[in-house]
């Protein structure tokens, strides 16, 4: 399956279309989304320009990067891309958002776009939020808890005793 739509079925001016995908459609490990995400489209087609807003919205499995436990993070996220047709722009864009297309194309799809759009909502660090009191919205243990664990490696007591960078 993929996320496709028909260039030539489009009307000239602004289009919503609603959608929503899953993990199989969208080629994503499974058990990365909760639920399928929500995608809504807003078109602009001109007689040879189609600019697509993309919103997506949904909810992701992540691993904490603490604990290791799984935990639910919502994600909503936008972005944009514009094809022009290539009979009038014949070299092609070096921008990632424009995208040339024949005007032969019947359709064009953009699941990989989507993918990759979901796929980037993951934070570098997997944390859940925490609550006013320092503790974990998901496992509820608290800062204290991983004190022991983590312990943090002082810069210092690497060089204890030396002044290397005195002598400069």
């Amino acid at each position: 399956m993929a996320i496709k739509f028909n260039i030539g079925s489009l009307n000239d001016g602004s289009q919503t279309l609603e959608l929503i995908s899953d993990e199989k459609e969208l080629n994503l490990d499974e058990g990365f989304l909760k639920e399928p995400v929500k995608i809504k489209l807003e078109l602009f087609k001109t007689t040879h320009q189609l600019d697509l807003k993309a919103n997506i919205k949904g909810t992701v499995f992540l691993e904490c990067d603490r604990c290791l436990d799984r935990f639910e993070k919502k994600i909503d996220t936008s972005f944009e891309l514009i094809f022009v047709q290539q009979t009038h722009r014949e070299e092609a864009f070096s921008e990632e958002e424009i995208r040339t297309y024949s005007p032969h194309m019947k359709s064009v799809d953009i699941t990989t776009d989507i993918k990759e759009a979901v796929i980037l909502t993951a934070p570098m660090k997997k944390l859940p939020e925490e609550k006013p009191d320092g503790s974990c919205s998901w496992c509820g243990r608290t800062k204290e808890f991983w004190k022991d664990i983590l312990v943090e490696k002082d810069d210092d007591d690497d060089d204890a005793g030396t002044d290397d960078d005195e002598d400069l």
